[in-house]
């Protein structure tokens, strides 16, 4: 189990490059159900989103696909 800090450095190193797919619109670090940190990938609901090649796990840090619709600056 990846402690917030390695899972915030993995997002630091990750990010960019998942950003860049079409349909991903942020990357965060959350807390599973289990009470474990994670990799959350938001997706937008567009195609491009549910063809996006998102992997389970990076570098030993699960991934969790949340469908939340695009971010609106405010």
């Amino acid at each position: 189990m990846a402690s917030e800090q390695q899972v915030r450095e993995i997002k630091r190193k990750y990010s960019g490059r998942l950003l860049q797919q079409l349909g991903v619109c942020g990357v965060g670090v959350e807390r599973g159900e289990n009470g474990s940190f994670l990799l959350a990938i938001h997706l937008d609901g567009s195609q491009s989103a549910k063809t996006a090649v998102i992997p389970d796990s990076i570098e030993g840090c699960p991934v969790q696909r949340v469908f939340s619709g695009p971010f609106v600056k405010q």
